[in-house]
């Protein structure tokens, strides 16, 4: 026993070994080592980033700026998956495709700082990384979680897509009744910010649209998507680019999603009868 320092004895006495050796793990845990680590000898690996950990620094170059919207991607698939196998609906495969200008673009659209959208037709998000480092040129404070909250928008896209919204909108626009449709691509857009609410919550950020800076980011990506150029073929959409509901109705419809973020909280028939422009 003369291994044993005098003063530990007592401990050992009154704890017993297993009750010493679990204070000893939690010393170390508390001085940030890993257990395991000292048993096994293997370092862990850190975990993967997050919408929140894995923001851009700063000074960040292009490459680290383009592998956020992946991070933000895929948290918002993830959260979707969990959502469709409750249902038991198989959630629809979704790619996203990093481009580092407006020219590497696919499904009939062109046009600078349009950032980032979703095409129905081949089931991608496109992200220029080139125009969102300019945003944060522009909006320093706000532009990353912009960013993050346009990205989740084009994962409700493709919910949208995948519950066949789109197919109603196009046979309402062959029906040519303008105001219909207009009112069905207000309601679509409410939804997709439900959507980015739901999100929001479920990656543990504080509400977006209460945040001024990333609002404002949001609305100048918004009004260059109002600047694009489409050549679409008949009957395809790129929701991103329909009409747009206002920044009241919007917000209205971003509580809904945050406060119970469930598919239910955001159904169309639920915003349409709030009549909300």
């Amino acid at each position: 026993m003369g291994l044993i320092p005098a003063g530990a004895m007592p401990h050992v006495k009154r704890f017993g070994w297993s009750g010493l050796l679990a204070l000893g793990v939690v010393i170390v845990m508390l001085a940030g080592i890993n257990p395991i680590t000292l048993i096994s000898g293997k370092v862990s690996p850190p975990p993967p980033p997050t919408s929140i950990t894995g923001v851009p620094a700063s000074s960040a170059s292009l490459a680290e700026i383009a592998a956020y919207p992946p991070i933000v991607g895929g948290e918002a698939e993830l959260m979707w998956r969990r959502f469709f196998w409750q249902t038991a609906i198989r959630y629809p495969r979704l790619t996203m495709s990093v481009v580092e200008s407006s020219s590497g673009f696919g499904c009939g659209m062109a046009g600078k700082d349009l950032t980032v959208f979703y095409c129905p037709d081949n089931r991608l998000v496109y992200v220029d990384s080139s125009a969102y480092d300019r945003l944060r040129s522009r909006f320093p404070l706000g532009a990353d979680y912009a960013m993050a909250y346009l990205v989740a928008e084009s994962y409700g896209h493709h919910v949208q897509w995948s519950l066949g919204v789109f197919t109603d909108l196009v046979a309402l626009q062959s029906q040519r009744d303008a105001e219909a449709v207009a009112a069905l691509e207000r309601q679509i857009d409410q939804q997709a910010a439900c959507y980015a609410a739901m999100w929001t919550i479920t990656a543990g950020i504080d509400e977006l649209d209460k945040n001024a800076g990333v609002m404002a980011a949001v609305e100048a990506v918004e009004a260059n998507r109002r600047n694009a150029i489409i050549n679409l073929p008949l009957g395809r959409v790129v929701p991103e680019v329909l009409a747009t509901a206002s920044s009241a109705a919007r917000a209205f419809w971003y509580d809904k999603g945050y406060a119970i973020p469930a598919p239910g909280s955001c159904k169309l028939d639920k915003i349409a009868a709030e009549g909300l422009v």
